[in-house]
């Protein structure tokens, strides 16, 4: 008996062993990364010499920052491309659906995302961002710094794909199956310069909302409608609290154009609302606009120009004033934009021009007759704007683009403008739609959010595209119920809970509205029966291009 006793307790222990091998394994595993053999292999990586600053198992449900309790467990990793882009990439550990996908950042960078990356981490994606070669806010990390230049505008993106794949086939012993990229803002920027510039980094690629033109949106697009909007006293012409009546004004003339009243512009640019319609007349100081103030209103539909009336870039939307109030400035003070010449978010001050000017430079200086051909010296590094996209489409890979029509911080004919000269430049249509598609969103604003509904699976479209040849006619996009659009009267931002980054599919409980976008040149219209609100109740025309 005692010798059973004896056999039994060795398998007991055996078993508790091998439990306790399998559990340890994925953080042995993880830790490997860091070993010298190992180190030696990644610094050797060609273009992309890499150091693991740190690796370490991360539990289901957490993120390296914060819980989020559909999220796997994963290898969390750490790195440094010499000499100063980091990087953030996230492995799971069990459960791994083989492909990769990296995520784009916003603004001037200088952190790793989670947000719409833990949305593909959930999916069991291994997931990387990368800081774009610096750390921290602002854009002083550029001033007179050409290397910080060269990581930014081009080579941050490039290299990280290197160096994350290279880890992935380490950990797991083998390539990533699929290789896709997703971005929105610079984000969208980083996408178009891997589709121009790097093809054969990604088989699949959704760029969103891209800074097309780096150097001179700033000053072009968005604070032009604050350079025109302060008066010779230093005070704001159009004050916000005017914006309503504007945009009321444009909804009443534009809005049943794509069959249906809904406060919703399907394609704006067939409006052609003008601000003198509600023009203050002789005796009148309410509920109109003085002359001043309409002009303000043209000048930002038509978009930046020099003094001569020569025009230089696209305006903003009709549709979108309430997009503007962040751009205007409220009562006597000029927007936060304007004033925060000396600060960390000088735009123009650090990043527009080759020779940066500083950070006492204000938006006040750039001279709209002189300064728009300077930008040129810093174009090759930070634009994206080549629309010759032969070498992508030699490669089989897929690119979708959108844009929102009510976007204040890119202007969305910029997209229009380069899908129209790529389709032009490969050959046609028939040569394009095959590989690269276009979605306007109406009234969406800066990648996301909006009345008329910001989130979409791209992902998911993208994945039926590469993986299943289903080319994307159309996308579904939804309004979210706690989802506020910003209101007249208050910040951007609202005072009310957002649904970020949300899971699809989609509760219905969720959404509040359905809404197809259809693939450029495609307008969605309401087909005159049917619930509205459901995506099905509409149909897709094909206007005539203006």
């Amino acid at each position: 008996m005692r010798y059973w006793i004896i056999i039994l307790a060795s398998i007991v222990a055996a078993l508790v062993r091998c439990a306790d091998a399998q559990a340890a394994e994925p953080a042995t595993m993880c830790a490997g990364l860091l070993a010298p053999a190992t180190a030696l292999k990644f610094a050797e990586i060609a273009d992309a010499p890499t150091t693991i600053v740190s690796a370490k198992v991360i539990p289901a449900g957490g993120n390296g920052t914060k819980v989020e309790a559909d999220l796997p467990e994963i290898c969390r990793v750490e790195g440094q491309i010499s000499p100063n882009i980091g990087f953030l990439l996230r492995m799971p550990t069990k459960t791994w659906n083989g492909k990769f996908l990296m995520g784009g950042c916003g603004g001037p960078c200088g952190n790793f995302t989670y947000g719409r990356d833990d949305v593909v981490l959930a999916r069991n994606y291994a997931v990387v961002s990368t800081d774009m070669g610096h750390k921290g806010p602002g854009w002083m990390f550029i001033y007179h710094n050409l290397e910080a230049m060269v990581d930014f505008g081009y080579r941050s993106t490039h290299v990280t794909a290197v160096a994350a794949k290279a880890i992935i086939e380490t950990y797991y012993g083998k390539k990533a199956s699929r290789n896709y990229f997703w971005g929105c803002s610079t984000g969208g920027r980083q996408a178009m310069v891997e589709a121009q510039r790097f093809p054969k980094d990604f088989e699949g690629i959704v760029a969103g909302a891209p800074v097309w033109n780096q150097t001179g949106n700033q000053p072009l697009f968005s604070l032009w409608a604050t350079r025109i909007n302060i008066g010779s006293d230093g005070r704001p012409i159009l004050d916000a609290a005017k914006l309503e009546l504007v945009h009321k004004a444009v909804i009443e003339a534009c809005d049943a154009a794509d069959g249906l009243k809904d406060g919703i512009l399907q394609d704006p640019r067939r409006c052609d609302w003008d601000p003198k319609r509600i023009q203050c007349q002789s005796g009148e100081s309410a509920n109109c606009l003085t002359s001043a103030e309409a002009n303000v209103v043209r000048k930002i539909y038509e978009g930046a120009s020099t003094s001569d009336g020569q025009r230089l870039y696209w305006g903003m939307m009709r549709g979108s004033e309430d997009q503007w109030k962040s751009w205007l400035g409220v009562g006597d003070k000029p927007a936060a934009a304007l004033g925060d010449a000396s600060g960390k978010n000088n735009v123009v001050g650090y990043r527009s021009f080759f020779y940066a000017p500083g950070p006492s430079y204000s938006l006040f200086d750039f001279n709209y007759d002189v300064d728009p051909a300077r930008l040129a010296l810093t174009e090759i590094m930070f634009n994206a704007q080549n629309p010759d996209l032969r070498k992508m489409r030699e490669t089989g890979a897929k690119l979708i683009l959108y844009a929102g029509w009510n976007d204040n911080n890119i202007p969305p004919e910029a997209a229009v403008d380069y899908y129209q000269t790529a389709t032009r430049a490969l050959g046609g249509p028939t040569a394009t739609l095959p590989f690269f598609r276009l979605f306007l969103l109406p009234a969406v604003n800066h990648c996301q959010y909006g009345l008329g509904g910001g989130e979409a699976d791209w992902l998911g479209a993208l994945e039926a595209w590469v993986e299943r040849q289903e080319a994307p006619d159309a996308i579904v996009v939804y309004h979210m119920r706690q989802e506020p659009y910003p209101s007249f009267g208050k910040s951007n931002d609202g005072d009310e809970p957002r649904t970020l980054n949300p899971r699809f599919p989609l509760n219905a409980a969720s959404y509040d509205r359905s809404r197809p976008v259809f693939a450029y040149p495609g307008v969605a219209r309401y087909a005159g029966k049917g619930d509205a609100n459901l995506a099905t109740s509409w149909t897709k025309t094909l206007p005539r291009q203006p």
